[in-house]
């Protein structure tokens, strides 16, 4: 699902030439990671090495988009006037089903969200780039 909203005044993120794939995928409204193919791990943020065994073979895997709140945060005045726009608006870590961490803005009433709630990603267009959000899983039935 993507919301149709943007707004030319976002901020762009920092594009880390490691991180270039996931970028792109984004633009595709696809949430990628790396994973290590000597010891199997996730691994994010993107490197050129695994963060857990050094290995430089890793490869890109499409994630399904599913997690759990792991922390978070209501942010109830924003810094620019696009952000201020939106407030309150959470952001926080969500801690994805193959094993990574996606610091991201979860979406819903400040008040319904909880650490271990399930998520699930949506795509929203903020100036030039989608990014990921996140939005509770309100039954055990995945669509």
């Amino acid at each position: 699902m993507t919301d149709a909203k943007a707004l030319n005044d976002w901020p762009q993120p920092y594009r880390l030439m490691d991180a270039e794939p996931y970028w792109e995928a984004l633009s595709d409204e696809q949430l990628t990671f790396q994973r290590c193919a000597d010891c199997e791990q996730a691994v994010w943020p993107a490197h050129s090495l695994c963060t857990h065994c050094g290995s430089p073979e890793l490869s890109w895997e499409q994630s399904g988009g599913h997690g759990t709140v792991y922390s978070f945060s209501t942010i109830m005045r924003g810094p620019t006037p696009v952000w201020a726009a939106i407030a309150p608006y959470t952001v926080g870590f969500v801690q994805l089903d193959e094993g990574y961490f996606l610091f991201a803005q979860i979406q819903g009433d400040p008040e319904d969200i909880e650490i271990g709630n399930k998520v699930s990603v949506r795509f929203v267009q903020r100036g030039e780039q989608k990014l990921p959000v996140f939005a509770r899983v309100t039954s055990d039935v995945e669509v």
